[in-house]
């Protein structure tokens, strides 16, 4: 990491905030979405086949382990969006790229930065956002494989969703900080809707 030497800093937060319901929103309104997508896929697709799929899950009681992952995927969820209850209080909405800083240092008593400018600027980024995947895909990764004992097809497509999602947010990302928005909705689009399949299995395996 490049230290801050060309003048940035902190903004000021005039009234800090602690705010707990944007992590609560975001960690419910997404997988809800991503079930009722999920729901869609099931009627609207080869709903027979992924019926006789289901029953064979349930046989196993492999409900309880998809559920399990959903589980998993919303600690995992509520982890990653908790530092914001802390990070509104020192940087500002507005703050541009400071706000790709996930660790704010101290040199004797100055604050030290991610180099935001140029080319080491666009690299510290880009790795924020290599960074950002490493904290969230583990359960892309189990969902992918226990989703598509279901839905195998559905899954391919958002995994295909996913991986140009998260493309899309590293190069955006290099362009400053904002830029990276349209591939972080893809990813979490894909993220949800493949979290989606797994409580839909699960609660036909229940029936």
């Amino acid at each position: 990491m490049m230290g801050s030497d060309n003048g940035d800093k902190l903004p000021e937060v005039k009234e800090p905030k602690t705010d707990i319901k944007p992590v609560v929103i975001f960690a419910t309104v997404p997988l809800l979405l991503g079930v009722g997508i999920a729901s869609a896929i099931y009627k609207f697709g080869a709903t027979d086949k992924y019926d006789a799929k289901i029953q064979s899950l349930k046989a196993a009681d492999l409900q309880w382990t998809f559920l399990a992952l959903v589980v998993l995927g919303r600690c995992i969820v509520v982890v990653n969006l908790l530092p914001i209850v802390w990070k509104q209080r020192i940087m500002t909405v507005d703050a541009g790229n400071v706000r790709s800083n996930p660790f704010i240092y101290k040199a004797g008593d100055k604050t030290v930065l991610f180099a935001n400018d140029g080319d080491i600027g666009a690299y510290n980024r880009a790795n924020r956002s290599l960074q950002h995947m490493c904290e969230n895909y583990g359960i892309v990764l189990a969902s992918l494989f226990a989703a598509s004992q279901v839905f195998a097809f559905p899954v391919f497509v958002l995994t295909c969703v996913f991986a140009l999602g998260r493309i899309l947010h590293l190069v955006g990302y290099t362009k400053g900080y904002g830029k990276h928005a349209p591939g972080f909705m893809l990813a979490t689009f894909a993220t949800n809707a493949l979290e989606g399949m797994l409580v839909v299995a699960a609660m036909k395996a229940f029936n």
